[in-house]
C-alpha cells in the first residue's frame, strides 16, 4: 500500500455521549478547532502520540519518551553507589541539561530561571513524575521525591540558578529546600 492510500480520508461514524459532543461543539464555537472531524482526528493523534500503546522489546514509548519500569529499590541502589557530594554534582549536570528549561522557554516564552516561572518549572517536574511539590515563598518541599535530596538540590541549583539549602525534615519521605 502507497503512502497515498494510507493517507486518504475515509467517513466513520463514531457515537459517543452527548456531554461529549456539546463539548465538542463549544470547541468548535470557541474555534479550538475547524470542526467536529478535526478535533476527533486530533484527539486520536494525540491518543497515540501520548499513551503507553507503543511497546517493544526496549520498553514503553510515550511521545518521544521511553518508560521504563524499574523498583524503587533498584533507583535507590544506583544512588547509593555514590556519595552525597556525587549526588549533588550528578543534579548539576542533569539540571544544566534539563529539557525542562528548553520545554519553559520554547512553549512558554518565560525564562526558567526567572523567579515568576518557578511555579511553572516545578509544576512540570511534578507532572514529569519528580513527586508532589509545593512551594511558598522560598521553601520547596517534594513529597515522595524520586531522587535523593543531594541530586535534586543540585538539579534545582543549576536549572533554577539559585542557591538552595536542605531543610532537615522528619519524614526521609519529604524533601525541603530553601532558596537562600
Amino acid at each position: 500500500m502507497s503512502s497515498d492510500d494510507l493517507d486518504k480520508k475515509k467517513i466513520i461514524s463514531v457515537t459517543m455521549s452527548q456531554s461529549l459532543v456539546n463539548r465538542i461543539d463549544d470547541l468548535v464555537q470557541e474555534r479550538v478547532g475547524r470542526s467536529r472531524a478535526q478535533l476527533i482526528e486530533d484527539a486520536v493523534r494525540w491518543f497515540l502520540d501520548f499513551t503507553a500503546h507503543k511497546w517493544t522489546e526496549r520498553g514503553i514509548y510515550v511521545s518521544s519518551f521511553r518508560a521504563v519500569f524499574e523498583s524503587e529499590t533498584l533507583s535507590s541502589l544506583f544512588f547509593s553507589k555514590f556519595t552525597p557530594t556525587d549526588q549533588y554534582e550528578l543534579g548539576e549536570t542533569a539540571g544544566s541539561q534539563s529539557p525542562i528549561a528548553d520545554v519553559v522557554r520554547l512553549f512558554y516564552g518565560e525564562d526558567p530561571t526567572d523567579a515568576e516561572s518557578r511555579d511553572l518549572v516545578l509544576r512540570l517536574l511534578q507532572e514529569n513524575g519528580w513527586g508532589l511539590i509545593t512551594f511558598n515563598d522560598d521553601l520547596i518541599v517534594i513529597s515522595s521525591p524520586f531522587y535523593p535530596a543531594p541530586f535534586i538540590r543540585g538539579y534545582l541549583e543549576s536549572l533554577l540558578k539559585v542557591k538552595l539549602e536542605v531543610v532537615e525534615t522528619t519524614s526521609k519521605e519529604n524533601v525541603a529546600l530553601r532558596i537562600k
